[in-house]
């Protein structure tokens, strides 16, 4: 069965909007396929190409979560963040070209990212980030490869189509996960983290929710996440990354929620007390509000400046020490993890 046919027992107006999107993404296909092939000579020529295939991956992107939204309500098949490629696009579409990111910082420093037109080919666009400082001016250059882009957008639509075709031919079922949940929160509470229930939960929740081994479904990238999570360790901060974990269980507790309907109020975390303190730090300054938002995703062209200015910013020693502690993560995850409590704390 395709997804065309998949999406037959939808509602009228659903189905419409997914029929919508499918088409969307077969003509971003014919699209791709004629820049690969197109002889593009002449500078201008060269800029129409590639600034058409950006528009029209931006618009694939956009049906591909809207198909998803319409066949499940949710957005939950969709997981671009987790490609490192794909992020590239989106930060050329929010950071970049669509709404610049200008950040002015309070030591009188400020940061912000072109592109490098002239340096635009088939093959590859680059773009560069600046942070001035006074007369001094970094510049930190990050190139994306339109192959390496492509070839990522073609596996994640691919693997998106599959899912949903899956899911939609899906029958009813008794669901297991959510009490899974329910006791691996419980056991997060009293300090017990095990491996064992994480593999039992994602068998199960492969097969209540018809998926591949392999889906990149967000559910399934969080549990990931918690499988290193739990085998973090840390002699000054096991508390934060504890924390983090029961964070993570929230999370795909919710996403479980949402799956199959139900709505359970989620239960309220107590900070740990250097969790505490930043939060009581960040709710009262204006300037630390806005430096936390990127800081979820070591990768953003301004998360080291924006992390940087944050240290700076904070006096109280202890957090300042949290803070160069989270800087020097190099894990993507762990750094995630901890950037997500961050970059929620206010939430």
């Amino acid at each position: 069965m395709t997804i065309e046919k998949a999406i037959d027992n939808l509602t009228f107006d659903a189905k419409i909007r997914a029929e919508s999107s499918i088409a969307a993404l077969k003509y971003v296909d014919l699209m791709i396929e004629d820049f690969k092939v197109r002889d593009a000579s002449s500078k201008a020529d060269i800029l129409l190409d590639v600034f058409g295939l950006l528009q029209g991956l931006f618009v694939a992107i956009d049906a591909l979560y809207q198909l998803s939204f319409t066949a499940t309500k949710y957005k939950y098949h969709v997981n671009i963040n987790q490609n490192r490629n794909l992020r590239q696009l989106k930060y050329l579409r929010n950071d970049i070209v669509g709404h610049p990111t200008n950040r002015n910082y309070e030591d009188g420093s400020f940061g912000f990212s072109v592109i490098i037109e002239d340096e635009i080919t088939k093959d590859q666009l680059s773009y560069i980030t600046y942070i001035v400082t006074g007369k001094k001016i970094n510049r930190s250059i990050q190139t994306v490869s339109f192959d390496s882009v492509l070839k990522a957008y073609e596996l994640e639509k691919n693997n998106v189509l599959i899912d949903l075709e899956r899911y939609l031919q899906n029958t009813p079922h008794k669901t297991e996960t959510t009490g899974l949940l329910v006791s691996l929160f419980e056991q997060s509470l009293n300090g017990v983290f095990n491996l064992e229930d994480l593999e039992l939960i994602e068998v199960k929740f492969l097969r209540e929710n018809n998926l591949p081994e392999g889906s990149n479904h967000r559910f399934l990238y969080r549990l990931k996440l918690l499988k290193e999570v739990f085998i973090w360790k840390d002699e000054q901060y096991q508390e934060v990354i504890n924390y983090a974990a029961k964070q993570q269980i929230l999370a795909i507790y919710k996403m479980n929620l949402d799956i199959n309907s139900k709505k359970i109020r989620i239960p309220v975390l107590t900070m740990p007390p250097l969790i505490d303190k930043l939060y009581k730090i960040i709710k009262t300054n204006k300037q630390a509000k806005r430096l936390i938002n990127n800081l979820n995703d070591m990768d953003h062209p301004l998360f080291m400046q924006d992390l940087d200015q944050l240290i700076k910013l904070i006096q109280d020693p202890s957090i300042k020490q949290l803070l160069l502690w989270f800087q020097r993560i190099k894990d993507r995850n762990h750094s995630f993890v901890i950037g997500k409590i961050i970059k929620d704390i206010l939430s």
